[in-house]
């Protein structure tokens, strides 16, 4: 009997993801925004929102009359990322449920290894972005000429928890599973291969970097952040909750026993990108609204479709429009 496919949402994990990502991704998630600088008064889609750390950033950038939609295939996530002028949606790439040049900026924060074809996916993140509107991606990975990082505590953890689930089921098994889950997430470690998607879809590349992150997690915080991950998910599915919770706690003990430091020392590098899309130059001078009557009337319309796609069922929203001068 096979192991059911739920394991690949965040469902069951998402309140300890929602946790972890506020330790772990809510820097790189502002680094990403401030780099794409969203407008005040902008409207922003967060693809991939998850807890919603970037959404945070997004609607602090875009100010009072800024408005972002956090979009997330997972419901129990999207409960986390709910907050003023952050709209959640449930949905994904492609199939986007918004019409073209809807946003003045798109966000996809560690997201774009997830899509099962990356290229669609990124082709409809291109289509509701506006002339001249900004999409941000940020991935896994390391530019040219980044200096090393001392990742020696966190490698040594991982490898205690390698040595106690491999008691009980196939490594080279769940190392799979998780490659199926995220089939791009190494593939774009490579800068050049994110610059080439971007271009793939129509999009300038503006703005490439790279960022380090450290922070120290106590034995019980690394673990639980692993265990958000593609790997430990597998593996929970595969045992069972019964038996997972013994392997946590043997991890926990031999984490102590091999002397892995506390707290551990963690690293991450990042990429991020800031794309443009092509501006079209205005056809007359009446085009020229002021930007709050040409805001208020993309909201208007932005948020007549969302009542109207929640009203036939294709979509899973609550729309709750919070007062302008909050």
């Amino acid at each position: 009997m096979g192991v059911d496919a739920g394991w690949r949402t965040y469902d069951d994990v998402a309140d300890a993801y929602a946790r972890m990502s506020a330790i772990c991704h809510a820097q790189l998630a502002r680094d990403l925004v401030d780099a794409v600088a969203p407008p005040f008064g902008a409207c922003v889609l967060d693809v991939g929102a998850g807890a919603g750390v970037a959404s945070a950033a997004a609607a602090t950038t875009a100010g009072a009359t800024g408005w972002v939609v956090a979009l997330d295939p997972s419901p129990a996530l999207l409960v986390h990322a709910r907050r003023s002028r952050v709209e959640p949606v449930v949905g994904s790439a492609p199939g986007l449920p918004f019409a073209a040049d809807r946003f003045d900026a798109v966000i996809a924060s560690l997201v774009i290894g997830h899509f099962a074809d990356y290229r669609p996916a990124l082709a409809d993140l291109a289509r509701v972005l506006r002339p001249g509107g900004r999409l941000g991606i940020s991935t896994w990975g390391r530019v040219d000429g980044a200096p090393d990082l001392d990742d020696t505590g966190e490698r040594a953890a991982h490898a205690v928890w390698d040595e106690v689930v491999a008691r009980l089921l196939d490594l080279d098994e769940i190392d799979h599973a998780a490659t199926d889950a995220l089939p791009w997430e190494d593939w774009f470690s490579d800068p050049a291969r994110v610059r080439h998607a971007v271009a793939e879809v129509g999009l300038r590349v503006v703005e490439l970097f790279g960022r380090a992150y450290r922070y120290p997690l106590a034995h019980a915080d690394w673990l639980q952040r692993v265990h958000t991950g593609a790997r430990a998910r597998f593996a929970r599915a595969s045992l069972g909750e019964a038996e997972f919770a013994t392997v946590e706690r043997e991890v926990i003990e031999a984490l102590r026993a091999r002397g892995v430091p506390e707290p551990i020392r963690c690293a991450d590098e990042a990429i991020i990108t800031v794309a443009a899309a092509s501006a079209r130059p205005p056809t007359t001078r009446t085009s020229r609204l002021s930007h709050s009557s040409s805001w208020s009337w993309k909201k208007s319309a932005f948020m007549s479709s969302l009542k109207a796609l929640s009203r036939s069922g294709r979509l899973s929203v609550t729309v709750a429009m919070p007062s302008l001068t909050s």
